[in-house]
């Protein structure tokens, strides 16, 4: 058999061979002075071994809420930094609270016993410990008022339209290249493909609107060379003058390619944007609950004289057919969806529909009503019809026929459904 590995001690029960356990103080009132000193000699070094400052600080608030100390100095003891509770803090309110006699009565005597050391008493461990919080709940105080007064600079997020206007500028890096070391010429030109070079980057019809717009004002000012406008005052001719002598310096057929090169830039964003438009998904309907759909719809839940009582208009939604009964003028009727859903894979458009007091998605030339001479006979039959019958219950009304308009009221119940 496969011998399996004994789990190892834990490290602390492992290191405690060195260390010693947990400082103990049970029946000290028999301990030396000499035994009280080492004991609690030993007492940080063996807290400071074993736990984190983290433990400490969660140890000195328990202290400090049952010692009578008041809200504001455990909020300054909060504030002030971690690392300021020592071990000696932590494991002396630890020993305290496990019985840690606060000294020892012997204590002057065995330290005259001892050579090299000058001092005389040991301080009470409660009045250690209140030293060293004095000290830190006075950091803590100044830290919270250095906080109050600094003021909170908001950090600068950019709006996504920035984050949108940067990433634009970058796709078109490619093509500012280009028009930077373009020399005019029309063989240079036919290498040029801007459409490609945006492709290439990822660039979307949000990112192709912005670059557009980007090379729009220079296009124009070569078109306008090409194919001065009528001029009716002397601003646009002043204008049109300032335009010409800025671009003296080109030949006729280097605007005509730069014209050629700025317009192409410009069919290659639109083909962007129209991809875009071909492509793009069209937006999920939200699903609206049958619940919220018939929220506003009225109708009569129940019918005494005719011992009926009407289905939830919930039921409406999906339907194929639904039997109608006017309380009030007597009318039986019944709606038939337009677009059917035989199988009730409850298609999208398929059924009647609700839409505020109204059914909807009814077909207008099958559903009609007829008046009922004894509702409560006749409603009883309808109660029970099954859907291959319906027809033949509904033909053996003599009455006139009505067609319905798919309002509904405060005396319509809904008998049945299918």
């Amino acid at each position: 058999m496969v011998k399996r590995k004994k789990k190892s001690m834990r490290r602390k029960f492992a290191d405690e061979i060195y260390m010693g356990l947990e400082p103990s103080w049970k029946d000290t009132d028999k301990w030396t002075a000499e035994q009280y000193y080492r004991e609690r000699a030993r007492t940080p070094y063996y807290y400071r071994y074993y736990y984190k400052t983290k433990d400490f600080v969660s140890w000195v608030v328990d202290w400090m809420k049952s010692n009578g100390y008041s809200k504001e100095d455990i909020k300054s003891y909060k504030a002030a930094e971690d690392w300021r509770t020592k071990s000696t803090l932590g494991g002396y309110i630890r020993a305290l609270s496990r019985g840690m006699p606060e000294n020892h009565e012997d204590i002057e005597e065995y330290f005259a016993t001892m050579d090299g050391i000058s001092a005389t008493s040991l301080l009470d461990a409660t009045e250690c410990v209140k030293k060293e919080l004095e000290v830190i709940i006075e950091m803590g105080k100044k830290i919270k008022i250095e906080k109050a007064n600094t003021v909170s600079v908001k950090k600068y997020r950019p709006t996504i339209q920035q984050l949108l206007f940067a990433k634009s500028l970058e796709m078109s890096d490619d093509i500012e290249d280009f028009i930077d070391e373009y020399d005019g010429t029309t063989k240079m030109l036919a290498k040029f493909d801007p459409q490609r070079m945006l492709l290439i980057t990822g660039a979307k019809p949000n990112h192709a609107k912005i670059i557009s717009k980007l090379y729009e004002p220079t296009f124009k000012d070569f078109d306008e060379i090409l194919n001065p406008p009528i001029i009716t005052n002397k601003h646009q001719k002043d204008m049109h003058q300032q335009l010409k002598e800025g671009y003296s310096h080109l030949t006729k057929s280097v605007i005509r390619n730069q014209h050629k090169m700025y317009q192409s830039i410009i069919n290659a964003c639109d083909n962007i944007v129209l991809k875009g438009k071909v492509t793009r998904k069209p937006r999920k309907k939200k699903v609206i609950s049958k619940e919220k759909q018939v929220k506003s719809f009225k109708y009569l839940d129940h019918h005494p004289e005719t011992k009926s009582i009407s289905v939830h208009p919930t039921e409406l939604i999906g339907a194929n057919a639904a039997i109608v009964y006017n309380s009030k003028t007597r009318k039986l009727g019944i709606y038939y969806a337009s677009n059917i859903d035989p199988k009730g894979l409850k298609r999208d458009g398929s059924g009647l529909s609700v839409k505020g007091t109204s059914i909807q998605g009814f077909d207008p030339k099958k559903s009609v009503s007829k008046t009922l001479r004894k509702p409560q006979e006749q409603l009883a039959k309808f109660k029970k019809v099954a859907k291959r019958s319906l027809n033949k219950e509904f033909d053996a009304i003599t009455t006139v026929e009505v067609k319905l308009n798919g309002r509904f009221n405060v005396h319509s119940l809904i008998i049945k459904v299918f």
